[in-house]
């Protein structure tokens, strides 16, 4: 393993490596007396850190209410807004401690909530995220758990939804 050779005359701020550019690779910062890790704001776990690093980023920081795009091939570019908006959901009946199927509501409403496509939606149960297809699975707009949660457990769903 490589030694690492920290500038000599460093200032307050200054970040080394500058760019580190590669996963699992750390970066330092000068407090003006010694250097201190930068912690890792972006954490996408190994499998996903190769084609983080493929991405074309732009150059510069995008405005007020653009977004970043992709052109399917990596390049990423600011554009407008996104035509879609957060849906959060509920669930009917309240848990019984019985069932494992329930149907998707709006939050507050009795208006049904089908996900397109129904991998479409992030669920919380008793605060705690579960994992699709492992914790439940949806179909239409029936969300089914894998067990059967317990009476009184808090559910908290979002998913988007396309304008």
């Amino acid at each position: 393993m490589a030694a690492l050779v920290f500038p000599s005359s460093p200032v307050v701020g200054q970040r080394f490596p500058a760019d580190p550019g590669t996963s699992a690779i750390s970066q330092w910062s000068w407090d003006g007396a010694k250097w201190n890790t930068v912690p890792v704001s972006i954490s996408l776990g190994s499998p996903n850190q190769a084609a983080y690093n493929d991405y074309q980023w732009p150059a510069t920081d995008g405005v007020s209410g653009k977004q970043l795009t992709t052109d399917g091939a990596g390049n990423l570019t600011w554009s407008g807004e996104a035509d879609l908006s957060i849906q959060a959901l509920g669930v009917t009946p309240l848990f019984d401690g019985i069932s494992t199927t329930y149907t998707l509501t709006e939050l507050g409403t009795a208006t049904f909530f089908t996900p397109i496509p129904s991998t479409n939606i992030v669920v919380f149960l008793g605060g705690v995220p579960q994992t699709p297809t492992i914790s439940y699975s949806v179909s239409g707009n029936q969300i089914t758990f894998t067990d059967i949660p317990a009476v009184g457990t808090t559910f908290y769903a979002i998913s988007t939804i396309t304008f």
